[in-house]
């Protein structure tokens, strides 16, 4: 009895509280709330569909006005809210909508190819919102030197998806293998897909998650060409996605009900599109704010109809590498907070890049740029790149030799030292490898379990119960805690919990273990990324359960200022066993003719002329392996002995990775300047592993004279550096043993002026190395595809020289046009029997044609076109009143639209 008047007691308490809150609410608002705002936009084939939400406590209508005529479908409109709720002007371009206050949305119609503005007022005339329709600002689809330093001409717009191919590599045994990279699901890449399609919606998700960098091995065993492609017989196509050529397992049961029992997946997390991988940020923040601190909402680009996951179709880009001579892809998207821009609310916008690149002995290269594009800072702005993995061979999750799946729910491991992390199927037939240590690697990374690509999630979310009695709090993506396994059952024993499946053994997607994050615990937590021990399982012990692998990265917290980027980069590699294996090897030397290790006299002195070495290697079918090296030299002749390393037979068919450590390179000798070490491997039966560069650039010694070293890009009078575009960035260093203040820095390309970088430096660290750079060096006074030398020249206030020559070559490539945002001619008085010339003036840029191509490519033409110039017309408002009374309303049948009066003009060009 007393049990009861207690829960009695907090109930009336509890009523009481809400009928509180609910009535001082009403005390407190002074003016009753009249808004609105776009919720959805759903793209069409013939329209576009917007979703208006609204709140009316006070008034009943909404105008819609539009910047052109017949762009909303009226009819449906009509239809949608009853033919006496739509007031329509077309003359005025004003729609008057009556709405009823216990709905909270109506859906618009609108054409899907004229740009347009669309406003919402309120009755007096108020602005609530405005937004660009079909929005045709090309400034976003610019990609500029921000978002990477590398050379960004040469880029080929498609509609189409492609499979692009590395170099063929030959195995010891007679096969092949030949790596691929793409975006989304190779099947549909290779299909050529257009991108319109595979933005389509598929359930609640769509067709293909175009933010997926896609990475694939294509295998030809002995006797079989890799030429021939994919389907040709004794040829495999190996990826590593959940969902990336794996249309096989789609009706698979056991893929259906990874999740939770009560939760089967839908279309939309089958195993087809790499629906479960994609790449974002922590946007969504901005329109759901967390509940935690450190631990953002996230949403995924995938989810329909949202601003903050796409803001539209992403465009997709392709060109040959100048440096590498493979092809490379690019995939650009945008996301925004808000559809509608409204007074006093923040909308964000970032743009992302993504860039899919081969390095020189085929390892895919993915380096993505999140830039804030908008009008507002974004504080605290986080990046993430998501990846459900899964190792798949020939259309399905790969299988041992009784059918069983072995490609999922395996062991992840740690390269070890920070390098980043690898995963192998069960039979060890094929294994991937994340290296995540890059200049711009992620700041933390977490080898895990993934998220969905089409749903938003708070971050944290507290609920507070019945008067914070039995409050309780939720963490989502990627801060989502861990389960336990198992849990005592009332007839005894243990029982799994609903997050384990028994049958795997394995936590069901997307859980992890117990005390475990399904990434970080915050945006702070770094994750995997500090473990240093080699072949270690990330997460829990060796024995413990498995769970649905994954891969989550992020950029670390940062206030992302208005045209500020944030970069995040790492490398991936499929290695196929085949019959016969060559030895797999990566050094911590990342040294690039582009991006060179500088090493100081003085330290390369203090070293005693030694680089240190460390890494790691594995071999699948070798005891016994010997490291050999080169420097400045491809002559075999040259090689010499670096190490020689054993296993045992155990570790060499289990593939377990090797520490390499306490190994030095003797460098005594090597003047300053750029220099090339090789490195190879050689296992007991004679299989060659893949060569290795490192380059490296020992700068001048420190003098009374200035010295100056060009360090990136890599060039030299024999290898110029290959370059599209007229611009390049330059990276050096400068130093001088007794001046305290440099005269000046300058550069001079070929025999023209030359021009000064900057004057009068001081130099606080005498004897010590200055780094500095030249972002964006104009080069367009040398459009030729000749070899052209630009000379840099350091002057101290002695007035001694240092100098230092730089070496580039342009290669052919393709078209780019720009052109003025705004032309403005001004206001002027005109008459209908006479002309008058009129000069626009340019505010910002002017009409720009970039032809890279080669000399003897096809002429082309550039077409203006110009749309009349029509007279605006001013409209009697009646005394301001906007009531229903003042506007007149023809019938449709005696309705009529009268021309608009437009000048008649020629356009001239250069006077003709």
């Amino acid at each position: 009895m007393k049990k009861k008047s207690l829960l009695l007691l907090i109930l009336i308490s509890s009523l009481l509280l809400l009928f509180s809150t609910t009535s001082v609410k009403a005390e407190t608002t002074d003016t009753p709330l009249t808004d609105a705002d776009i919720a959805q936009v759903f793209p069409h084939k013939d329209n576009t569909e917007i979703i208006v939400s609204y709140v009316l406590e006070d008034q009943k209508e909404l105008v819609l006005k539009t910047t052109e005529k017949k762009v909303l479908d009226i009819e449906a409109l009509k239809k949608e809210l009853g033919e006496d709720n739509v007031l329509d002007d077309s003359e005025k371009n004003e729609t008057i909508v009556k709405l009823d206050p216990n709905k909270i949305s109506f859906k618009l119609l609108v054409d899907n190819q004229k740009p347009f503005t669309l406003s919402v007022h309120k009755i007096n005339g108020e602005e609530i919102f405005n937004y660009d329709v079909n929005d045709t600002n090309q400034t976003r689809d610019v990609v500029t030197s921000t978002d990477d330093e590398e050379d960004e001409s040469g880029w080929v717009f498609s509609e189409m998806l492609k499979v692009s191919e590395g170099p063929i590599i030959e195995h010891s045994d007679g096969s092949s293998t030949r790596p691929l990279l793409y975006f989304g699901d190779y099947n549909y890449a290779i299909q050529r897909m257009s991108i319109s399609d595979a933005f389509g919606p598929r359930g609640n998700s769509r067709i293909d998650s175009l933010t997926t960098p896609g990475t694939a091995v294509l295998y030809a065993s002995k006797g079989s060409r890799i030429e021939d492609g994919a389907k040709a017989k004794g040829n495999h196509i190996y990826t590593d996605h959940y969902g990336d050529h794996q249309e096989n397992d789609y009706d698979m049961v056991s893929v259906i009900n990874m999740g939770l029992k009560e939760k089967p997946r839908g279309v939309e997390d089958r195993s087809i599109g790499s629906s479960r991988s994609y790449t974002s940020n922590s946007l969504y923040n901005y329109v759901i704010e967390s509940d935690g601190k450190g631990v953002p909402g996230v949403s995924g680009p995938n989810k329909i109809g949202e601003s903050y996951a796409m803001l539209d179709t992403p465009k997709f880009y392709y060109r040959t590498n100048p440096q590498t001579g493979f092809e490379e892809q690019k995939m650009v998207f945008h996301q925004k907070a808000f559809y509608a821009y409204k007074k006093g609310r923040n909308n964000p916008e970032i743009t992302t890049t993504i860039k899919l690149s081969f390095n020189k002995v085929g390892r895919v290269q993915t380096k993505i740029a999140f830039k804030n594009t908008g009008k507002y800072a974004f504080g605290n702005f986080v990046g993430l790149s998501n990846h459900d993995l899964s190792l798949n061979k020939d259309n399905q999750e790969i299988r041992d030799n009784r059918g069983k799946a072995i490609g999922n729910y395996v062991k992840l491991r740690a390269l070890g030292n920070q390098r980043g992390m690898y995963m192998q199927s069960g039979d060890n037939q094929v294994r991937t490898t994340y290296y995540l240590n890059r200049e711009n690697g992620p700041a933390g990374w977490a080898g895990r379990s993934s998220s969905k690509s089409y749903i938003a999630t708070k971050g944290f979310m507290h609920s507070p119960g019945l008067i914070e009695i039995i409050p309780s709090n939720e963490r989502y993506y990627p801060w989502k805690v861990g389960k336990d396994d198992h849990t005592w059952s009332l007839i005894g024993g243990t029982k799994p919990t609903k997050f384990f499946n028994d049958d795997i053994p394995g936590y069901r997607s997307p859980y992890v273990a117990e005390k475990l994050y399904n990434a970080f615990s915050d945006h702070w937590d770094k994750g995997d990324l500090g473990r240093k021990d080699v072949g270690g399982r990330l997460g829990v012990k060796e024995n413990d359960p498995t769970w649905d692998a994954g891969l989550t990265m992020r950029t670390s917290p940062r206030d992302l200022l208005i045209g500020q980027t944030i970069k995040l980069e790492y490398e991936s590699q499929i290695d196929v066993k085949g019959t016969t294996f060559n030895p797999v090897f990566e050094l911590d030397l990342h040294g690039t003719s582009d991006n060179p290790q500088v090493i100081s006299d003085k330290e390369f002195q203090d070293r005693k002329g030694k680089l240190p070495i460390t890494g790691t290697w594995y071999d699948f079918d070798s005891t016994d392996v010997t490291m050999y090296y080169s420097i400045d030299s491809e002559d075999p002749e040259d090689d010499q002995i670096l190490f020689n390393r054993s296993q045992s037979s155990n570790d060499a068919f289990n593939g377990k990775l090797n520490d390499i450590t306490k190994v030095n390179l003797p460098l005594k000798g090597l003047d300053s300047g750029m220099h090339t070490i090789r490195f190879y491997m050689v296992d007991k039966e004679g299989h060659r592993s893949q060569t290795q560069e490192h380059v490296l650039k020992i700068s001048k010694p420190v003098t009374n004279e200035p010295q100056i070293d060009v360090t990136s890009p890599g060039a030299t009078s024999k290898n110029p550096y290959k370059v599209y575009g007229e611009s390049i960035d330059i990276k050096g260093t400068w130093s001088d043993k007794d001046s305290k203040k440099i005269k000046s820095i300058s550069y001079q390309i070929n025999n023209h002026d030359e021009k000064i970088v900057r004057e009068n430096i001081a130099n606080p660290t005498l004897g010590q190395l200055n780094i500095g750079d030249i972002d964006g060096l104009d080069i367009s006074c040398c459009n030729n595809f000749d070899k052209n030398k630009i000379v840099f020249k350091i002057v101290d206030e002695e007035g001694l020289v240092g100098t230092d020559s730089f070496y580039f070559q342009h290669v052919p490539g393709g078209l780019t046009l720009s052109a003025p945002e705004e032309i403005d001619f001004g206001t002027l008085a005109v008459s209908p029997t006479g002309g008058t010339p009129v000069k626009p003036t340019i505010k910002e840029g002017n009409i720009v044609l970039g032809d890279y191509r080669q000399q003897d490519a096809p002429p082309i033409s550039v077409s203006l076109k110009m749309d009349k110039f029509y007279k605006e017309e001013k409209h009697n408002e009646g005394n301001d009143d906007d009531s229903l009374a003042n506007i007149d309303t023809p019938d449709e049948e005696t309705r009529t639209e009268s021309p608009k009066e437009a000048l008649v003009h020629d356009v001239y060009w250069k006077d003709k």
